[in-house]
Order: C-alpha cells, then structure tokens, then sequence
C-alpha cells in the first residue's frame, strides 16, 4: 500500500502526522510526504527512512506570489502523484483540500481526509473560498474523515449528512521505557513547548513566573506562527521589565532530542488554552491538543486552563494541574503549590505516564484509521503480517 501524504506547510510542525506516517510505514506501507519549507521549522524536517520519502518545495513567499507558489506546488505534486501512483491521498489541512480531491480523480486514490484544524467559513479570499467548497465535497466524499476531537467530530458528521468521522487524539507514541523524572528540589522547572501565540502563553503566565516566590524558571521551547511574528520578542521584553528576564528564557525552535533532555528535568508544563474564544478549535482542545500528552510522555505534570471538558479528562482523574490563565494569581498559585508539594506533582505525572501506556498513546488511537485503510485496499495490496504495530495494537 502506498500513502501520499498532502500538505501544504512542513508536515514535521505536525506531531500527528508524523506519528501516522510512521505507525504506516511500520505496518509495512510505503510513505511518501510532500509538503514545503516553512520559516523557523528547520528543526522540526521529518528525518526521511526506508519507508518514509519527505520531499519540500521551497518556503511560500508573501503576497501575490503565495498564489503561484501555492499553484507551483499542485502541479508539482500532480506530477509526483502521476507517476508513483498512490493507493491513498492523505490530506490534513484546509488548502490541501482542493489539490487532494484533483488527484483522487487523477490516480483513483482514496482519501483520508485527516483535519487538525477547523477552518472559519467567512473569508474574503477567492481561492480560500474555494478550497471550503473542496473541504465540504472531502467531508461528504472521503473515504475516511478524522478529527481529533469528538465534538468537532460531531459538527462534521452532521455538515457531512450524518457520516462516521474518526475521533483520533493527538496522542504521543506508546511509552516503552519510564522517564527518569530527575527533577531538582531547589528550582521549580517550567516549560511550554509547540507554537506560540498570546493564547497559548499568554503574558499573565509571565508575570506569574516573575510574581512567584519560590525559585524557578521557565523555558519556552517553541516557534512563531505567520499571526503571531514578533510575539517571543514581546515576552521576551515584557519578562525583563519585571524583573524575571533571568526567569524566562526562549530557546527557538528545538530538535526532538534535545528538547527531551529538557523535558526530563521539568516539573510542570504549561498547556493553556483561552477561557473564552470565537475559534471553535481553541474551544474544543481537549485531546486535540499535544502539549497536555508529549508532557506526560517525559513525566511532566501539566498545567491546564480550568475548562469543562480539561477539567473532566486531565484534572478530575488526577493527570494535571488546573488554573485560570486570565488570572495571575491563579498561575502563581498553581506554581507555588507544585513547589511545596514536589512529591505529589511526581505522582500526578507517573499516574499521567501510566495512562498513556494503556490507551493515551497513538498506537490505540490511530488503529481504526490504520485498519480501514488496509482493509480498504485489500483489493489492491496486502497487509504483511506479524508487524511491530499489530503486535502493539493488541491489548
């Protein structure tokens, strides 16, 4: 079975994805990733293997040229498409849309359509009009539809007239061997990591971070994205007229491997979401979003925003912390008591790391997306047999 994977950005900025392609390509599928280049995401490039083809046109340009750029790369993976023949198109992302439903009727491919985000229907833009009009025929005609949230599973059904949409949370991979959990009884270790904007690391949580009393700091490992340029420079300004600027510190984007090693010495990860939002993905996180997960994975306690649904899934069984991100009191609080409490926070995050043995990993949560497209394309090849994600998938 061949997969090509369609996505017009850096397929690395998106964990789930690669996680995917992997968990594919391991099941003995081949896997080939075309996407492009896009600023500050070097770090993240998709190490390409023997099953794993990553291939990246150049970076989008601004202004009138991203319209030939964006038309540049369609054909160019037209071209591709033509001549490796897929047995699936994977598509992830609203502009993505309108290139996958040409190739399906090009090569006879399959779709998943796999949507990370939601997009908002008002645009003024002609071309985004149009990849909504090719998302709204993927939604109905795909072969698979994912989400990685049940409730925006649920808006798609019905804007899909009631078809089965895949619920997949963006877990990280099954755990094989416990974190270390070396963390220092003298300083408090804090660390945000992904994508950064106002919303995710909002300046209260700054101002907490200086307001604290018990030694500590906060490391933000993490890139800007094309709506939040300039927003580290702002942190990085507003910590230093606190005071804290010794507290904070960016790091930029950091490689997987060195960004474990500074994972496994934090105590607690900041995943907050807004209390209130007008963007339906920022409402519904829970489970879509990594952060909460990848930090249980290195056996750090996670922070989250006092939500309903955060609440119910993280903090109510005991895999998180809990504050309110529009209150710097609150965060200082949450920080003060995780100090005082070292033990405790370590069991919060052990519990965490042992639910994502059982079922929080993607190995559970992508089967039913992995076994459809292998029993669909049963007609053109076969699965091997006795693979390393079989043999995981079983419970």
């Amino acid at each position: 079975m061949r997969v090509l994977y369609v996505q017009y950005s850096n397929p690395g900025a998106y964990p789930p994805l690669v996680r995917g392609a992997n968990l594919l390509a391991e099941s003995g599928a081949e896997v080939r990733m075309l996407g492009t280049q896009v600023r500050d995401t070097d770090a993240l490039n998709i190490q390409p293997s023997r099953r794993i083809d990553v291939r990246l046109m150049t970076e989008a340009p601004e202004g009138w040229r991203l319209k030939a750029h964006y038309g540049r790369y369609g054909a160019w993976v037209a071209r591709e498409a033509a001549a490796w023949k897929p047995d699936w198109i994977y598509a992830s992302d609203l502009l993505s849309a309108p290139i996958a439903l040409a190739l399906a009727a090009l090569t006879r491919s399959r779709v998943v359509y796999h949507e990370h985000d939601a997009p908002s229907d008002a645009h003024p833009s002609w071309i985004i009009k149009r990849c909504l009009d090719a998302r709204r025929v993927l939604l109905r005609d795909a072969d698979l539809v994912v989400t990685p949230n049940a409730e925006r599973s649920a808006r798609v059904a019905a804007i899909a007239g009631g078809r089965t949409v895949i619920t997949v949370w963006n877990c990280p991979r099954r755990p094989a061997q416990r974190p270390p959990l070396r963390q220092s009884p003298d300083l408090l270790r804090v660390v945000f990591r992904g994508s950064v904007n106002s919303e995710r690391l909002p300046l209260s949580a700054v101002e907490a971070v200086a307001r604290v009393q018990t030694p500590m700091t906060l490391d933000v490992a993490g890139y800007e994205t094309v709506g939040s340029r300039g927003y580290l420079a702002t942190l990085t300004s507003y910590a230093e007229s606190l005071g804290a600027g010794r507290r904070v510190r960016v790091l930029g984007t950091v490689p997987e491997d060195e960004l474990a090693v500074i994972c496994e010495q934090c105590d607690i990860g900041l995943a907050l979401m807004p209390m209130t939002s007008p963007d339906e993905n920022m409402r519904d996180m829970a489970g879509a979003s990594n952060k909460a997960f990848e930090y249980l994975w290195y056996g750090v306690t996670p922070l989250v925003s006092d939500l309903p649904d955060w609440r119910e899934t993280f903090v109510e069984p005991g895999y998180a912390l809990v504050c309110n991100p529009t209150k710097v009191q609150s965060i200082a609080a949450a920080i003060e008591w995780a100090a005082e409490h070292r033990t405790a926070v370590r069991e919060i995050a052990v519990r965490g790391w042992e639910r994502l043995r059982l079922d929080w990993n993607y190995e559970s949560q992508f089967a039913p997306v992995l076994d459809a497209m292998w029993g669909q394309s049963a007609n053109r090849t076969s699965r091997p047999t006795g693979t390393a994600v079989e043999a995981e998938c079983v419970s």
